[in-house]
């Protein structure tokens, strides 16, 4: 899991939010415990770790439930999918096929019949040897896109691949 996964993860996954919050909250308790008896903090032990703990934890959970750490209900939906299409790109121009077709996948799941998102798709699955999965790809872009003379290459390239 890269870390582009991870966060992803974090942002989306309550198993992974409750974790990292309390991975925060723990290392906050710990820090306050060590100001105070580094004498920079007027508290005892034991407050120290306890509003060490607990603040963070209440600050993370108030802006969770008021929705501050979703990613995508801040931005819309094209927004967030012409950033995964770029990132997608970036993958595409390093040959690296598997992570460019999980971001196309979920931009196809998010926009079904994104034309760009399929026609790359469809590389990818071409390259990456499954060719009855790009021909569906190819030819869901070509019923939008019936002149494009790449897509049709690739359709015709894919079609001998197959037989």
């Amino acid at each position: 899991m890269n870390l582009r996964e991870l966060s992803d993860a974090v942002l989306s996954d309550p198993k992974w939010q409750a974790v990292w919050y309390l991975t925060n909250s723990s290392f906050a308790s710990l820090t306050c415990l060590a100001l105070s008896r580094w004498g920079y903090l007027p508290w005892d032990d034991v407050t120290a770790l306890l509003l060490g703990f607990f603040v963070p934890l209440g600050i993370y959970g108030f802006k969770s439930i008021n929705g501050w750490y979703r990613y995508k209900g801040r931005y819309g939906v094209y927004a967030v999918t012409e950033r995964n299409l770029e990132l997608a790109l970036e993958l595409i121009d390093k040959e690296e096929w598997r992570s460019a077709l999980r971001y196309l996948d979920y931009i196809l799941k998010t926009m079904p019949g994104h034309s760009r998102a399929l026609y790359y798709s469809a590389v990818c699955k071409e390259r990456l040897g499954n060719p009855v999965s790009a021909m569906t790809s190819i030819a869901e872009y070509l019923n939008n896109n019936p002149d494009d003379t790449e897509a049709l290459a690739l359709l015709e390239r894919v079609a001998n691949k197959g037989d």
